[in-house]
């Protein structure tokens, strides 16, 4: 259980340090685009001005809210 609450802190860290990284589109933007047809590199539009670090964190952060690890934002 504790590693489970440390691993969301440190996603939730790493996903509020990634607002307002890009410009035209957010990283609020890019991660609100991401869902299961995403991929490394089937991004969507949203997020092709995010850096690659951005973007796989984010799609990261998806994955492990999607597997229940971290409750829905």
């Amino acid at each position: 259980m504790r590693t489970r609450t440390t691993t969301a802190a440190l996603i939730a860290a790493a996903l509020l340090a990634l607002t307002g990284c890009s410009t035209g589109y957010t990283a609020d933007d890019c991660a609100a685009a991401i869902d299961d047809t995403s991929t490394k590199t089937n991004r969507p539009v949203e997020c092709q001005d995010i850096s690659d670090e951005d973007y796989e964190t984010l799609h990261l952060g998806y994955i492990i809210r999607k597997s229940g690890l971290l409750p829905p934002s």
